[in-house]
């Protein structure tokens, strides 16, 4: 693998609140990655600041949010795991295609009808609209910050079930967002392995829960090593600390895409 091959696997998560940051990040790093997520906290902060703020400075925001969606050139993964009936998430992907991401997710714990309302929706909307290519549907399988005791207090395996059933659970919703027409999935490096074995080598698989060797783990439970993940199959993985807490953050980016070289290198010569 060249170094510019893994450099375009790598997604940085925008995990930032401020429009500033989120754009100076997006300037450093441009060319030098995949892509950008923004999730959650960038979505809702950028939302109440535009709603509380006095008009001149939410004009202000309005504008750099505009400047840093143009700086993205469509490479921007929207995170914002949508769960809900069809109809709802019809509605929310109609919305997100007028972005023109390079992908966003859905919830396998919607069920069915939510991951066809969006395969659907995606493709009448690229009809309508006259863009390529498509954005990516990804479906969230579980959150890489549960373990196995999260799985009983959801009601996904018995208190008395000693046997481990994380892995098998993500598969089976892997199985469940490949058969309704997702692109792909998100899922802890530790499930890729077996899911790409199920679903086959076209499927897209993105991992969060990767770290650099002697990183601090953070909040999350199912961690690997950048290379490791794309050794086992992974498309692409997500990045966030490692890079963005970092003093430079394009040498750090560098040291994400030598770790995916050297590591992939390594077992292709094996």
């Amino acid at each position: 693998m060249t170094r510019e091959d893994a450099r375009k696997r790598i997604i940085v998560a925008l995990d930032v609140s401020d429009v500033e940051r989120a754009l100076e990040l997006v300037t450093k790093l441009k060319g030098k990655v995949g892509g950008f997520k923004i999730g959650f906290e960038f979505i809702y902060s950028m939302f109440a600041k535009l709603v509380t703020s006095p008009e001149k400075t939410a004009h202000q925001i309005l504008d750099q949010l505009r400047t840093l969606f143009a700086a993205f050139e469509n490479q921007e993964f929207l995170d914002g795991k949508i769960a809900d009936i069809g109809a709802t998430v019809a509605g929310a992907c109609k919305a997100i295609c007028r972005l023109h991401p390079l992908m966003f997710n859905v919830h396998t714990f919607a069920g069915a009808p939510a991951l066809i309302a969006a395969r659907k929706t995606v493709d009448d909307m690229v009809d309508v609209l006259y863009f390529e290519p498509k954005p990516l549907i990804l479906a969230v399988t579980i959150l890489t910050s549960l373990g196995e005791d999260d799985l009983v207090q959801l009601g996904l395996k018995s208190e008395d079930d000693t046997t481990p059933r994380r892995l098998e659970i993500v598969v089976r919703l892997a199985k469940l967002a490949q058969t309704h027409g997702c692109d792909g999935v998100i899922a802890s490096p530790l499930e890729v392995s077996a899911i790409r074995t199920a679903c086959g080598s076209d499927f897209l698989i993105y991992t969060p829960g990767v770290r650099l060797p002697g990183s601090s783990k953070d909040d999350q439970v199912a961690v690997s090593t950048p290379g490791k993940s794309i050794r086992d199959g992974a498309t692409g993985v997500i990045v966030g600390r490692d890079i963005t807490g970092a003093e430079d953050v394009v040498a750090a980016a560098e040291l994400v895409a030598t770790n995916i070289v050297e590591t992939v290198g390594t077992w292709k010569e094996d």
